[in-house]
């Protein structure tokens, strides 16, 4: 669907979602309409309010459905993951129906992203989980996966600088405290053991140096 000769109106839409204003109805346009007007019933769009903090993020960022996905969620948490595998063979599992899991971002190796659920549905990324005394992390939150294994590899600093940004976004959005930010190994302890805690303190750190 395409606004014809209409470039005015589309910036006035992308205005109102709180994005850039280029006059162009790509695919991002769209995804936000999608995922943030919500309608009242009476027919009239209602928008959360937009982001406070405002931050360059050029990492390219393309969605692709994975089938392994479930019904609506208000985020709480963040969990930060790694996948073990490639980055290529992880987009792969996470595609096919016969994983049962995936992820709401996977990052690669640039920091391009690619997003498989939306940010507001259920991904199957965190499993058997509990953090102070909530269960099923996977109806409270957002998993964004780095590629390989963090305990024998450390993600490049686009890699990092990609998930901060990100999580700085989805805090603000989704009104997510820094200490919402939890790692698998933290919500499954003894059974799984990602990400790095030197990886987590990356990422961390970097996100209190783009918000300082």
């Amino acid at each position: 669907m395409k606004f014809k000769g209409k470039d005015n109106v589309v910036k006035q839409v992308q205005t109102k979602l709180g994005i850039k204003a280029d006059g162009i109805d790509g695919p991002n346009t769209w995804k936000m309409i999608w995922e943030n007007l919500v309608h009242d019933g009476k027919g009239e769009p209602e928008k959360p309010e937009p982001p406070v903090v405002d931050l360059k993020d050029d990492y390219p960022e393309v969605y692709e459905a994975s089938p392994n996905q479930s019904g609506k969620i208000k985020p709480r948490f963040i969990i930060l993951h790694h996948s073990a595998g490639s980055h290529d063979g992880t987009k792969s599992w996470i595609l096919n129906k016969a994983s049962q899991v995936s992820y709401h971002y996977l990052i690669a190796a640039d920091g391009s992203r690619t997003q498989f659920v939306y940010d507001t549905k259920r991904a199957w990324h965190a499993g058997r989980s509990n953090w102070k005394g909530i269960t099923a992390l996977n109806s409270y939150s957002i998993g964004i996966s780095f590629y390989g294994n963090t305990n024998s590899r450390t993600p490049s600093a686009a890699e990092v600088d990609s998930v901060a940004k990100k999580c700085i976004y989805l805090m603000d959005k989704f009104n997510i405290a820094l200490d919402g930010i939890l790692t698998h190994a933290m919500v499954s302890p003894g059974r799984k053991n990602d990400t790095s805690e030197e990886t987590y303190n990356l990422v961390i750190d970097r996100i209190k140096e783009l918000t300082s």
